[in-house]
């Protein structure tokens, strides 16, 4: 389970990349710009630039006007975003079911159903789902309707467009907020999954691999020696593993290899197939452990940066209202 949010992590985090680089994108101020060709008289754009928050004035004033790369650039953002979660989310629905029986909502986001007084409807997520694809169709239709607009002072860009870039905005940052809130109370049947596990011969590449590894068999025969003890096994459930093992090994190879019952049982288990892949990035809890940590400094280090953003905006508001105050005198 780590090893899956892990890799949901590491695309958020990765998101916020590509996000902070939209907003030092977009945070220039095109004031002073006019309509195009910038004015005559001596205006200081890089004053009323830090009285408003901004990192800069914008540089070529017709490119101020004209160009919408900036907006499109945060909308494409987030819609790399919500198309990333939107896949979670279709996990944790599924793994809602009861047939799947992994993932267990607190109270306040399920619902009851209208004629089954039994169920839990993850409505919380089907909610965020429904958002999150609103935001991603509003996302399609602004880059629509930039798409073969002139390179000019024109309304397609302004007016009629930015109501649907900040409703986008909204739904997106409703979307994920959502997610978040679902699941900062819900809960993994571990248990459950740890059972699952087992099931279906999901570890047995780790026969091949450990054949190969201690054995000195080439894999693709390792391969064959899995499947044929598998059909074995299939066939005789009840003869013993390291039997079945050396009828598969002597079918493949000619010879037969062995290892003990015990010993196929700890090769095969669930456990086992995770405790050995301590490769970078890898599921081990050797591996995920660290990672985890990792992971914690980067979100310190992101709620540091935006609060560090929220700050300058602050300032710059405080200072615009100390010159405005300045003239008033």
């Amino acid at each position: 389970m780590a090893h899956y949010l892990l890799a949901v992590i590491e695309q958020l985090e990765r998101d916020g990349v590509r996000l902070r680089a939209a907003y030092a994108s977009t945070n220039q101020s095109p004031l002073g710009a006019c309509a195009i060709t910038g004015t005559g008289f001596g205006i200081d754009r890089g004053r009323t630039a830090a009285l408003l928050g901004f990192d800069g004035p914008t540089g070529n004033t017709y490119g101020s006007i004209a160009t919408v790369d900036y907006l499109l650039e945060s909308v494409s953002a987030a819609a790399v975003m919500l198309a990333g979660v939107g896949r979670v989310v279709q996990d944790l629905l599924l793994w809602c079911t009861a047939e799947f029986g992994y993932l267990r909502l607190a109270d306040g986001f399920v619902q009851c159903s209208s004629i089954m007084p039994q169920k839990r409807n993850p409505v919380a997520l089907e909610h965020a789902r429904a958002i999150g694809s609103k935001a991603v169709g509003q996302a399609s239709a602004i880059l629509l309707a930039v798409h073969n607009t002139p390179f000019g002072d024109i309304v397609d860009t302004e007016d009629d467009l930015q109501p649907l870039v900040a409703s986008m905005f909204k739904d997106a940052t409703r979307a994920v907020r959502l997610v978040a809130a679902t699941l900062a109370d819900a809960s993994f049947d571990r248990e459950h999954m740890a059972s699952r596990a087992e099931q279906g011969w999901i570890t047995v590449t780790e026969l091949a691999d450990t054949l190969t590894r201690e054995h000195g068999i080439p894999f693709k025969a390792s391969h064959a020696v899995a499947a044929k003890f598998i059909e074995g096994c299939v066939r005789n459930p009840g003869a013993p593993r390291g039997e079945v093992l050396r009828g598969a090994t002597s079918a493949v190879l000619g010879r037969e290899v062995a290892m003990t019952d015990a010993d196929l049982e700890r090769t095969l288990s669930a456990r086992n197939f995770v405790d050995v892949r301590r490769t970078h990035g890898g599921p081990s809890p050797a591996v995920t452990g660290p990672a985890i940590e990792e992971s914690r400094a980067r979100l310190a280090a992101d709620r540091t940066s935006h609060a560090s953003a929220i700050g300058r905006l602050r300032e710059a508001e405080e200072d615009l209202r100390q010159a405005v105050a300045a003239i008033g005198n």
